[in-house]
């Protein structure tokens, strides 16, 4: 399905030239806006080789050198929130992880972590399911289990749900975070508007606390499972789950207000990356009502410095208002990041012709 083949020999002219195209854009928005005003660079690459994808999308914010360092501990967070084979759709796919991953090493890090707390399964078995220990392997980097790393408390400033968050030490210690989400959709929902998951939600992947399932509606806050997920007939089945979810840990503190509380998260948090999965794109993503659809290969990569500012873009690719997703409107007000679409700039594949891509995906059975 994929060219996982990630180790192309470097253009350096191509590189010069994506690195040129962000410094005329930060030109441009001085001239203006003027000198010193903050502006936010989105970068969007449409590309079937998913490593040059990653490449020529972290290249046009002003390639890695901009944000690893030699000898910097670097941390990519990626979304497995479910123990799914890859290609589901679902979860942050190996491919990326690995061109991340190399493009990282060629600053010559003094580590570089994959770090992952999942919400739905064992984090270790979604390492494995979803093929990640034999990447790790590969490149010989470490995996780490966030649901049972050490933690220490930190402030979360304003905060609105959570006035600290235990957080783990890898996260704190290191030098360069990357979060590196799923771009899901979550479509037809009864009584839900559709909304999105994206860059500033997935940081809740970082908070220690593995969910709880149970056969039977456990007391207190709780969502009902896809049959797909614990019937033995399901597309996504596991003896690990069972029709009741209910959250743990400091990711249950963040549940009781998620909007608000994933803002909480973003205001504690500042990854110095991030890179959205848009390879494969499903818009029957959600834990209660997924019918097990198969995703259609939209193949774009997203990337900026700014968490909303990208969410932003991708949400107008996906047709729909960042305003009227709750937790996006809430970081918005709250200073996460850039939200007005006339102070972010687009570079790479041009945003009307990934919309297009898009609409055309999902127009097709």
């Amino acid at each position: 399905m994929f060219s996982i083949n990630v180790n192309r020999k470097r253009n350096r002219k191509e590189e010069d030239l994506l690195n040129a195209q962000y410094w005329q854009a930060i030109e441009r928005y001085d001239s203006e806006f003027g000198r010193g005003v903050a502006v936010a660079i989105v970068s969007i690459v449409q590309d079937h080789i998913v490593g040059d994808a990653v490449q020529k999308a972290i290249d046009l914010l002003g390639g890695i050198k901009s944000f690893v360092h030699p000898q910097d501990k670097v941390v990519i967070k990626p979304n497995l929130v479910f123990g799914l084979p890859p290609y589901t759709g679902f979860t942050t796919d190996p491919p990326i992880i690995d061109a991340i991953v190399q493009i990282c090493k060629s600053m010559d890090p003094s580590e570089v972590i994959i770090a992952e707390g999942s919400g739905g399964i064992d984090t270790k078995l979604a390492f494995r399911i979803s093929g990640y220990v034999e990447l790790a392997r590969k490149h010989g980097v470490k995996l780490v289990d966030l649901n049972e790393s050490p933690a220490k408390k930190v402030a979360v400033p304003d905060g609105e749900v959570v006035r600290e968050l235990r957080v783990p030490k890898v996260i704190l210690d290191c030098d360069v975070l990357i979060n590196v989400p799923k771009l899901k959709i979550y479509r037809h929902i009864p009584k839900q508007r559709d909304w999105m998951s994206l860059a500033v939600k997935n940081l809740i992947g970082v908070l220690p606390g593995q969910g709880q399932y149970s056969p039977t509606r456990p007391s207190g806050f709780s969502v009902e499972l896809s049959r797909e997920f614990w019937t033995t007939k399901g597309k996504f089945y596991h003896p690990s789950y069972a029709r009741w979810w209910s959250p743990r840990g400091e990711k249950k503190r963040i549940h009781k207000r998620l909007a608000q509380g994933l803002v909480d998260i973003n205001m504690a948090i500042k990854p110095a990356l991030n890179v959205i999965d848009g390879i494969l794109v499903s818009n029957d993503v959600d834990m209660t009502h997924t019918r097990g659809e198969s995703p259609f290969e939209l193949d774009i990569i997203l990337a900026s410095r700014d968490p909303l500012a990208v969410d932003c873009i991708a949400a107008k690719i996906a047709g729909l208002d960042p305003f009227e997703i709750s937790y996006l409107k809430y970081a918005a007000e709250r200073g996460v990041g850039e939200s007005d679409y006339k102070r972010i700039q687009v570079l790479g594949t041009r945003l009307e012709e990934t919309i297009r891509s898009w609409e055309i995906g999902f127009a097709s059975p």
